[in-house]
């Protein structure tokens, strides 16, 4: 019996519980975070689901986009900080290894059979979720994958092993930030969260560049998220002031280094704000620490003081001669996705 693909109907009322059930579920797939994303962007979210008799084995939310001629399928969309999307499986973990291949092999033939009959796009984009790294369906299907990176740090081996796998650099910056520099770590509020999005507004403005997210999208995903799944948290010096922070996610057994860090005059700031994080998230029984910025050469040298995994996923693109074209027009699709 093969995949069935088609738009949710009356499942969009147990979207989440698929996304929580499943270990490819991200905070981003959840119903909130789309519903958020389609309206920043300027797209059509459409979600997708694989059916199988009466079960649900999968689900894949994509994002239809026009401009001009170019019509493209994005999973995730732009402007997002959506670092990826993609399918989400039900109860792959739990089969033998031919009854997965088989099942992914159905699904991404019909979700991409689907998206070609019913969008005819001349771009498609989708970064699979961790933990997914079967890309071969997708290969099989015409798409070009190519392997991206995160980083993962596991902070159940307790704070002493943690802080002695750190280099000595980071263990120096800790130490000096919380003795010479006397800097506190608190954890904020949407008032927090403005001005971390000011400070990143200022840091992209100094280096000529549009700051990709905007403050409507973050206050939207803050007011629908915290205090449960997005966390702010700040570093203050002597006087009170804010001298570094970040927007955490907190989902599962994860907590994400999402977006903030901007760069401050505290050199220590960043390495202790990492720290604080950390040892907050010990504290309340988290599994892990995923770091993004493992595919940027300047980011990754300075988060890799840190002694963290690489975790690999994969990004997928197919496109035809237009969407080739458009690729190189738009400055290798940066602006559009």
């Amino acid at each position: 019996m093969s995949v069935e693909v088609r738009i949710a109907e009356g499942e969009e009322l147990n979207w989440n519980s698929l996304i929580a059930s499943s270990p490819f579920g991200t905070i981003f797939h959840t119903l909130g975070w789309l519903r958020i994303a389609e309206k920043y962007t300027k797209s059509k979210l459409y979600l997708l689901i694989g059916v199988k008799g009466d079960n649900i084995v999968g689900v894949f939310p994509v994002f239809y986009m026009k401009k001009g001629m170019l019509r493209a399928i994005l999973s995730p969309p732009p402007r997002t900080g959506i670092p990826y999307m993609g399918p989400v499986l039900s109860d792959y973990e739990r089969l033998k290894q031919e009854k997965r291949e088989s099942l992914l092999h159905d699904f991404v033939r019909g979700v991409d059979s689907f998206i070609h009959e019913h969008f005819k796009p001349h771009y498609i984009y989708i970064r699979m979720p961790p933990g997914l790294n079967d890309c071969r369906p997708f290969k099989w299907s015409g798409y070009h994958a190519n392997p991206v990176y995160s980083y993962l740090l596991d902070i159940s081996i307790g704070l002493s092993d943690i802080e002695a796998s750190f280099s000595i650099q980071a263990r120096r910056n800790i130490k000096q930030a919380m003795k010479k520099e006397e800097l506190k770590f608190e954890e904020g509020s949407e008032e927090e969260l403005e001005i971390l999005y000011d400070m990143l507004f200022e840091r992209y403005k100094e280096q000529d560049r549009k700051i990709p997210i905007s403050k409507g999208y973050l206050m939207d995903l803050f007011n629908e998220y915290a205090p449960e799944n997005m966390k702010i948290f700040v570093i203050r010096n002597q006087n009170g002031e804010i001298v570094s922070g970040g927007v955490k996610l907190c989902y599962k057994d994860r907590i994400m280094d999402w977006i903030g860090q901007p760069k401050t005059a505290v050199r220590t700031s960043n390495d202790f704000l990492h720290w604080c994080v950390i040892r907050w998230g010990v504290e309340h029984n988290l599994r892990y620490y995923e770091i993004l910025g493992a595919n940027t050469p300047t980011i990754s040298k300075f988060k890799a003081k840190f002694n963290p995994s690489l975790e690999l996923y994969f990004e997928m693109k197919k496109m035809s001669l237009i969407g080739a074209v458009a690729e190189k027009i738009y400055t290798k699709m940066r602006d559009f996705i």
